[in-house]
């Protein structure tokens, strides 16, 4: 989250690739959490993880949107900037990177939030 924050300071417009980068580790966040609650309760992480980022990427970029057009509308600043359309497809895919990165790197990584408390 604090690479949103940093961004906004400049990294956003100045350096190409952060976006990228910030879209990927907000996913692999909301993915860890996910990908923690369906291991504890013996669920299948990965459509839990792939739904979540997808419906969470999408809602993000609709408030994005919107956000955006309400500015527009009363003329005032928007605090969020919407590129193009092919910058929400790539902020979607990055998502979609920082959600596979949880599934093939979530059962060493997240180990330990995983196990039962009953051992």
């Amino acid at each position: 989250m604090v690479t949103h924050a940093v961004g906004m300071l400049g990294p956003y417009d100045s350096i190409g690739w952060w976006d990228h980068l910030t879209h990927t580790l907000s996913a692999s966040i909301l993915g860890g959490f996910v990908f923690t609650a369906a291991k504890r309760r013996g669920r299948d992480p990965q459509p839990r993880v792939l739904g979540a980022v997808v419906g969470g990427g999408l809602l993000w970029e609709l408030i994005e949107y919107l956000i955006h057009a309400v500015a527009n509308r009363l003329g005032i600043e928007p605090i969020l900037v919407v590129y193009s359309a092919k910058d929400t497809i790539l902020d979607l895919f990055f998502n979609l990177v920082g959600a596979l990165l949880v599934l093939v790197f979530g059962e060493h990584l997240l180990r330990n939030l995983v196990q039962s408390d009953d051992r």
